[in-house]
Order: C-alpha cells, then structure tokens, then sequence
C-alpha cells in the first residue's frame, strides 16, 4: 500500500500542487491543494484492469503499512476511502466516503480517477496542511488482472518528499489608463485575488517589474499578480499620457481702462480650457469677470483632468482720457469732419456715443459730435463738441468780362462787395486757386476770380474775364504772328512793325523773361520756364506795346 506525508511550508499561496509524480510504470498521482476552497484534488493513474491504491500519512521509516494510516484505491468500481490494518491485513473501509469522484475515464489500458475532498475529511482520513511544503506517497497495484485485494507482490513502493509547486493565479483584470504627465507606475491600476501583488513590466514575457516610481509614457504595459512566488500570465494595458505644454501668451498684454480677466489673451492645444491665476502654482482660475490690475497674471490649460505649468503675463492697464476740445465751435457750411478739432493721439469723431468712426471727408451738419483719442490701442471716452455752421457768404458781383489798359493791376477791375467784407482775388491754374494781390498787373483775356468774407465763411468765387484795350500808342496785334503756340521750346515773333523788345509775364503779373529786339521777327526761348500759360508783351519801335496768351508746355 501507499503513505503520503506533508512537511511544514512557510510560504503562502491560493493553489499549488505535485505535479504528476510518476510512481511506477503505469501508475501516477497528482494532488493540488486549494487554500481558498480547503480542498485538495486527487488526480491517479493506473491500470485499468486491476485494482491499485494511494496511501496517506507520515512516515520516516518506510513504514507505510502501520494500522489507522489512511489510504484509497480502486475497487473496480469506484474509489474508496479506507484505512491501514496493518502487514498482511485487509484495508478497513472508512465509515463514511469523504472523496467525491468528478471524473473516471478510461484511454486504452490506462485508467484516470479524479476525486476531491475537504482537507480534514472524515474519521480515520489524514488532514492536508496546507502550509507543509512536500508530501510522501505510498503506492501499491495487483500482481494480476483482479479487483480483488490480492498480494501485490513487486508492484509497490515509495516516492518520498514530493514538493509543492504554486499554482499561478489568473492573469488580473485591467482597463485602458489614461494619466497626466508625471504618472508612474504606482498610479496604474489593477484587479486580482485578495491578497495578491501586481507586478507591472513593459514586455508581455521576461523582463523586470517596473519600480512604482518609473515614469509613465503612452505605451502598452503588461500587468501580472503574485501569490506568494507564483506569478501570473500577463494582461496587456494601453496606457495613455497627456502632456500638457505651456499655453501661448504675449508676456506683456497692454489693457485699456476698467479690463477683466476676459480681455487677456493665450492659445493652447485643440480641446484645451485656458485658466488665469493670481499664482504660479496652486490656487482657483479667475472668473473671466475678474477687473484686472497691473501685475503678474499666470496663464495654464487644462485637458481633461490634466493640467500644465502656467507661463506668466505681466499686465498694464492703460487708461486714456477724452481729448482735448472746445467745446462749440463754428464752421462754414460744406465744411467736413477733417476740419473739427481736438488735441490727442489718434483722433476719431463719431455722430453718437460710441458707433461707427465717422471718415475724415463727411461733411459737417449742425448738431453735436463725439471725439476719442486711442493711445496704445486704448481708445479713451468721448469728449463732446457742439458745431454751429455759417452759411457761405453772398458771391460779389460785376461785369463778367471787363477791359483795362497796359500795365493796369487787379485794383482796376470793377467788382461790387458788402460794406466791411474781406475780399480776396484768385488766378485759376487747372484746377488749383491761387490768391493774388490786387497789385497783380493784369494780363490780356486772362480770368481773374473774387470772394468775399463777410461772417468768416467765403462766398463762392465769382469770374472776370480782363480784355486789353489798346491805347493810342498801340500797335495792331493783327500784324504780329506769333508761332508756334503752343510750344515746348522756341516761340517766333513775326510782323511788318520792327520790334524793340519782348517781355514775359506769368499769371501773377511777374516779369519772367525779357529780350531785347531790333527787327521785324524775333526769337525768344522759353524752354527753361515750368509749364503754363504766360503773357507775351511786346514792344515796338514807335514805342507801341501790344500783348498775347502763350502755352508753354
């Protein structure tokens, strides 16, 4: 028959187990040991056309036949839970059967019985120790083809400390992770049996369990549970790691007047939330409606759970004060908003308070208007200002078109004014006038323009157009040709009287050019004067005088 023994183990684990112990051709046995459940697993082997059994118990001698030792073996039908009578002696079967036999199969010629009980079983069982690192077997089968108990002759013997080996747990259970930067591996989570251990590694086999300060990285990591020395397969973790970067800001924000947490301005990452603070760690975000002051703001994002450092701001509250006005002041009517004044930087006038900046070329209506000044992009309150506009002054009045005499001035055009009125005379140039003195000698069918200022607003300007009259000492301009005109260069003086002299005048009356003449044709270059309409007096030799509109172009 068969002894089995179990020594003290020190070491704690939720199953362990022989392994097949091969005891003699044909004959196996296997016991696991449950510490969670107390049960132990009998699995055995043999022949299956005879009988064969297992003992259990304690033994140093090989004495394995000592009566009340406990044993099983198989009857032909079933397993049976007996004891030791001693040498020689028939097995007692026990009282009551404390092994439950879950599976009896049969491959070829070889039997397998796999039976479970409590540890302590019943009366006359041997109790299993769970803490006992090792176990003796005692084993025994027929000589021959027989389930009845009969000499077994050779087929018995000993397999003697048997060692326990753990029985790894299941892999834990594990769910995708997701950190912020700075996790390590203490922050990953797993769950297994009470009273296990998580090792975490970054390979699914071999290698070294992480240390619970290695930093995290977005990656996949393996997780197994340790009862005792026995570790488990492995379960894949994906991990992910957010990392958070300093938010973009301007480092130094400019805000005009009565500014709140709202007007300053950062960038983060997509999805990202921007938080102001008074601090560069710790502390609540800002309130978006939170008035700012001069100081240091710090500025961080938060993604999820995540946040990152804060990068600071230094902010300038800048406040600007109305421009300077008057406040009424007077223009002329068709006068337009490029002529109200104020003193300041950045000028804007607006119809009402706040609106639209109204262009510089609106004309003006009597009423009142608003001016601002920005300064550092700050725009300051309107300061008002109330126009009152003067209708233009009445066109004076005259001959459209009048004569003078050689060498005659703009005092000797006739022109009707208001008592009292500020006049002022003008030539016309293309589009641009030009103020004149009325000394200003006149010159042959030129246009001569006149306004008067009788309330500080101009009238429009009314037109005179001066003919020369010749006097009696005058020769005939019909006898004179004068060519070509216009003209870029030369300009030739041709007639039947000899010519003493030319003189050439510019629109304001001025001598520009004079030549002196002893002949009936006479060349004179203007080529260097600007471009313009001149008058060309000429002079003859009785001492006649006579004058002609020449175009330099």
């Amino acid at each position: 028959m068969a002894l089995l023994s179990l020594s003290a183990l020190s070491l704690q684990a939720q199953s362990k187990t022989t392994g097949s112990v091969s005891l003699m051709t044909g004959l196996t046995a296997k016991l696991d040991l449950n510490n969670t459940t107390t049960t132990a697993t009998l699995t055995l082997t043999g022949p299956s056309d005879r009988w064969f059994a297992l003992q259990f118990g304690s033994f140093t001698n090989s004495g394995g036949m000592q009566s009340g030792t406990d044993l099983v073996y198989y009857n032909g039908t079933t397993l049976v839970d007996a004891s030791q009578n001693g040498v020689g002696a028939f097995p007692s079967i026990d009282a009551s059967n404390d092994w439950t036999v879950s599976s009896n199969t049969v491959t070829g010629t070889t039997r397998t019985i796999v039976a479970t009980r409590s540890f302590t079983g019943g009366t006359g069982d041997y109790t299993f120790v769970y803490n006992d690192a090792n176990i003796d077997f005692v084993y025994a089968r027929g000589a021959s083809a027989s389930f009845a108990i009969a000499n077994h002759g050779a087929n018995r013997g000993y397999a003697l400390n048997k060692t326990f080996t753990c029985i790894p747990p299941a892999a834990p259970t594990a769910s995708a992770q997701a950190f912020c930067a700075g996790a390590t591996v203490a922050n990953l989570t797993a769950t297994g049996l009470a009273g296990a251990t998580f090792n975490w590694y970054t390979t699914a086999t071999g290698g070294t369990a992480l240390a619970g300060t290695t930093a995290l990285n977005t990656a996949t990591y393996y997780v197994a549970q340790t009862l005792s020395a026995c570790e488990s397969d492995r379960t894949p973790v994906t991990v992910n790691i957010t990392t958070l970067g300093l938010p973009t800001a301007t480092a130094t924000q400019n805000i005009c007047t009565a500014g709140t947490v709202a007007n300053l301005t950062a960038t983060g990452q997509t999805g990202a939330t921007i938080n102001w603070y008074t601090a560069a760690t710790g502390g609540s975000p800002l309130a978006s409606t939170t008035a700012l002051t001069n100081g240091t703001y710090f500025v961080g994002q938060t993604l999820g759970d995540c946040s990152s450092t804060r990068a600071s701001v230094t902010v300038t509250i800048t406040t600007v004060n109305a421009p300077t006005v008057t406040a009424a002041q007077t223009y002329c009517s068709g006068t337009t908003v490029a002529n109200l004044s104020a003193t300041g930087t950045g000028i804007q006038w607006y119809s009402t308070v706040g609106g639209t900046p109204l262009a510089t070329t609106a004309p003006l209506t009597a009423g009142n208007y608003f001016a601002t000044q920005t300064v550092t992009g700050c725009e300051s309150a309107t300061a008002q200002v109330t126009v009152t506009l003067n209708a233009a002054s009445v066109i004076p009045t005259g001959d459209a078109t009048q004569e003078f005499l050689a060498g005659e001035t703009i005092a000797t055009l006739d022109v009707t004014t208001a008592t009292g009125a500020t006049v002022t005379w003008y030539t016309l140039n293309g589009t641009t006038y030009t103020e004149v003195p009325v000394t200003t000698v006149l010159t042959d069918d030129t246009t001569y323009f006149v306004a008067q200022d009788t309330n500080g607003c101009e009238s429009p300007k009314f037109g005179i157009t001066a003919n020369l009259v010749l006097s009696a000492n005058s020769f005939n301009l019909k006898d004179v040709v004068v060519y070509p005109n216009p003209t870029s260069g030369v300009v030739t003086v041709s007639g039947s009287t000899q010519l003493t002299g030319i003189s050439v005048i510019n629109m304001l009356g001025q001598e520009v050019l004079t030549q002196k003449a002893n002949d009936t044709s006479v060349q004179v270059n203007v080529s260097q004067l600007a471009s313009g309409t001149y008058i060309l007096k000429v002079t003859a030799a009785n001492g006649a005088t006579g004058s002609v509109r020449v175009v330099k172009q």
